[in-house]
């Protein structure tokens, strides 16, 4: 019998096993696959916590729809019925401009506008910073091929203002990373094509074919109805006995023609292949052993931390809310929140009838000391923060802070070609594979895809043994 090993049960080491599992099943193969985690829990930075009638994510709290891997996976675990879309009548963002709050307009995607149109409409912005952005369609396209990062990209197409007042709240919100190191290439490659072969985001954003572009389009965003960890505990019970929980891999190590892992107690097992889904620095520790080079070229991607407060009020209590989804803030707005979301506004079921759920976010690389504050003073920040914004005028029933430390890649300026490297060395071995949020795409849909894709390269490997 063949055994396969997966290092890490975050989401893409889940999907992964499973399809594994699957692929066993369907080609009829004698393989054993087990997923080893240090935790005594699967599902990594994705958790939803329960209490009182509240449904609170701690990490993560939506799916893309329109991407295959997710569609397939919901199927295959039988969660469709328990799929909940966006509220439509709240499918609206805003932006903080001198502390108030301001609609970004649908025109716009991320922070490229459809038309100068949208740009005079959008009242984000100061007449010298709309007519910086109006002049966007004159500025010659970039000559270079190399990556740039997406403040530089932002400035060089827009103007300061339009990255300051929009671009950075918005990327920064997405990836929490510091916009001067953001990579272009890897975090918004279709932006870059769009000048390359238009030579302007505004010209091309008018044009059918990119009013078409999927990537472009308003996502089609999604939840479960009992929150998140929903899917988690899906496949954990598709996975069953082959998840081993509280096993910290220490080493990786090649004897003969398989795998030696080494675990934290010291001791030891064997594997035909190994799929490592552990986040690039553990996956560094963990191959040192094995290609010095690699665990080196592992350890130059970057880590950011995040808190997030879910804040439980009781709605009766409530100043009249702002019919929107969330709000994100520029860092020139000198508020330490990077965005809040309006919970049982972005999907029902997560406050009881008369409660009302918000959810703050500090922390992030332009800031990740305050994700380092005590939960005490990350509570009352989340509090004071939001009632300022939102004219809250009394304090919440409950507070839940979740602190992820050192849990978000960065993407850097650079990053496309490094992962090309981190993977063209891990082809110098057999059977051996790297997965995560570290390399493709953070969202839980990619980890879903990138999990899949690597247990068929692995499946083959064995196949040709």
């Amino acid at each position: 019998m063949q055994r396969v090993a997966i290092l890490g049960g975050g989401v893409s080491g889940l999907a992964a096993a499973l399809r594994l599992s699957d692929l066993r099943q369907e080609r009829q193969m004698d393989v054993d696959v087990v997923l080893f985690e240090g935790a005594s829990r699967v599902g990594g930075c994705v958790q939803t916590l329960r209490e009182q009638g509240y449904t609170m994510e701690l990490g993560p709290d939506s799916l893309l729809l329109d991407r295959p891997a997710t569609q397939a996976l919901l199927q295959r675990l039988d969660l469709r019925d328990a799929l909940i879309e966006t509220r439509p009548e709240y499918r609206r963002a805003h932006v903080v401009r001198h502390g108030r709050l301001r609609p970004i307009p649908s025109e716009f995607r991320l922070f490229a506008p459809s038309s100068l149109a949208a740009v005079m409409r959008s009242r984000i912005f100061s007449s010298f910073g709309m007519l910086r952005a109006a002049m966007e369609p004159l500025i010659p396209p970039r000559v270079s091929t190399e990556d740039e990062s997406v403040a530089s990209f932002v400035r060089r197409r827009f103007g300061r203002e339009v990255l300051d007042r929009l671009a950075q709240p918005l990327v920064g919100g997405i990836y929490c990373g510091h916009p001067e190191r953001l990579s272009m290439q890897a975090t918004l490659p279709q932006l870059v094509d769009m000048e390359r072969k238009h030579g302007s985001l505004i010209r091309a954003m008018s044009t059918r074919v990119s009013a078409r572009s999927r990537d472009l389009q308003t996502p089609r965003l999604a939840s479960l109805r009992d929150g998140l960890q929903s899917l988690i505990d899906a496949l954990a019970r598709r996975l069953g006995r082959s998840v081993r929980l509280s096993s910290e891999v220490r080493a990786l190590s090649r004897r003969n023609n398989s795998w030696c892992i080494t675990f934290a107690d010291g001791t030891r097992t064997q594997a035909d292949a190994v799929i490592c889904a552990l986040p690039a620095t553990a996956a560094a520790d963990v191959l040192r052993g094995v290609d010095r080079r690699l665990a080196e070229s592992l350890r130059h991607i970057a880590y950011s931390s995040i808190a997030t407060v879910n804040l439980a009020y009781d709605a009766p209590t409530l100043a009249e809310l702002p019919q929107i989804q969330g709000v994100v803030v520029p860092e020139i707005e000198d508020h330490p929140i990077l965005a809040a979301t309006l919970s049982t506004h972005k999907y029902p079921y997560r406050s009881p009838k008369h409660g009302f759920l918000l959810r703050a976010f500090i922390g992030g690389a332009m800031h990740p000391e305050r994700a380092a504050w005590p939960d005490e003073q990350l509570a009352c920040v989340a509090q004071h923060e939001l009632a300022r914004l939102f004219g809250i005028a009394t304090s919440p029933a409950f507070a839940r802070v979740k602190r992820w430390n050192r849990a978000l890649p960065e993407y850097e300026v650079g990053h496309v070609d490094l992962v090309a490297s981190i993977e063209a060395r891990v082809r110098r071995y057999d059977r051996l594979a790297l997965v995560g949020a570290a390399y493709h795409g953070a969202g839980v849909p990619a980890c879903l895809a990138g999990g899949q894709v690597a247990a068929d390269r692995i499946m083959d490997s064995l196949v040709r043994a």
